[in-house]
């Protein structure tokens, strides 16, 4: 009969302990940073915008803003950052949601999100990657 011995499971249990904070930990956004990406015009129609994160000195929450091509920016939203790293946040005029953000700091100084555009600029959103500036 094959039996793992008890200092084997023990040695086991101890790695998969050890690299879960590890992992966790390259989720954990940079204290004050600012993090900028930008999302291409894919289509003949659609614009490029360039999107701003700004991490609080907490790390625990930030806010986000977008240029619709040229245009000024559309109005900031704030958002918690869950210990995962991941993070949601909208942008309502009454039970219309006019944008929205979801996304994930993969690392330090790295942002992986998505920019839903409902109603606002010209409608086309995507996936972008947000990089750590300050």
């Amino acid at each position: 009969m094959n039996r793992i011995s008890p200092l084997l499971a023990a040695a086991v249990v101890a790695v998969a302990l050890l690299t879960v904070p590890a992992l966790a930990a390259g989720a954990i956004p940079k204290k004050s940073g600012s993090y900028e990406g930008t999302l291409y015009a894919s289509a003949e129609l659609a614009l490029s915008k360039r999107v701003v994160i700004k991490v609080s000195s907490t790390g625990t929450r930030a806010r986000t803003t977008f240029w619709c091509g040229t245009q000024r920016p559309a109005n900031w939203i704030s958002f918690a950052i869950k210990k995962d790293g991941s993070f949601k946040a909208f942008s309502n005029t009454g039970s219309l949601t006019v944008w929205s953000i979801v996304g994930r700091f993969v690392t330090p100084g790295k942002v992986v999100a998505v920019l839903h555009l409902n109603a606002t600029c010209d409608g086309k959103g995507g996936r972008f990657v947000a990089k750590l500036v300050v």
